[in-house]
């Protein structure tokens, strides 16, 4: 059975990649002056790892919010990483994401690929922002996305329910 990245299954995977590191979930970090909460924390490898489901892109708030939080955990000496809903994990994503070669198999495509993902032309304005550094910061996985953005245009029968207007662009790519 495939399986697409969720917080929960990020836990479970993180025990995988890192299997003698403990992973402190969803408690405040000491002395970060913040009350919200990593989902993932590492004292070991001063490592915050914080999925990010489609809230974090549909919501100003939740946005400025996350760049305050991920601002005072760097000031702290973590390394914060950031997996976005339609990023999976595969080799590729976990080397470049924590440095790591190591053999794993890939259970889902990249992409916006389930029946009830949220597309990009719901997203708030910082949200279309943040997806499109996303899409940067993930270059190396880029032409997936896409193409899973335009096999929704076909399912869905309208661009205008995949994409905003302003991203118009990634389809001449």
């Amino acid at each position: 059975m495939t399986k697409y990245l969720t917080e929960t299954i990020l836990g479970q995977e993180l025990e995988i990649i890192f299997p003698k590191v403990t992973f402190i979930r969803d408690k405040v970090v000491p002395d970060s002056g913040l009350q919200t909460r990593p989902d993932y924390r590492s004292e070991e490898l001063k490592l915050i790892v914080e999925f990010d489901g489609d809230q974090h892109y549909k919501a100003t708030q939740k946005i400025k919010r996350e760049i305050q939080k991920s601002e005072t955990y760097t000031q702290m000496g973590y390394k914060v990483v950031r997996i976005p809903y339609f990023v999976q994990l595969s080799e590729s994503t976990i080397k470049n994401l924590f440095g790591i070669d190591i053999k794993y198999q890939q259970t889902f495509p990249h992409g916006f690929i389930s029946k009830t993902v949220i597309m990009p032309a719901d997203f708030c304005e910082m949200g279309v922002l943040k997806f499109q550094a996303d899409l940067d910061s993930f270059e190396y996985i880029r032409h997936d996305i896409i193409k899973s953005l335009k096999d929704k245009v076909i399912e869905l029968g309208d661009q205008e329910f995949v994409l905003p207007n302003s991203m118009n662009y990634l389809f001449e790519e």
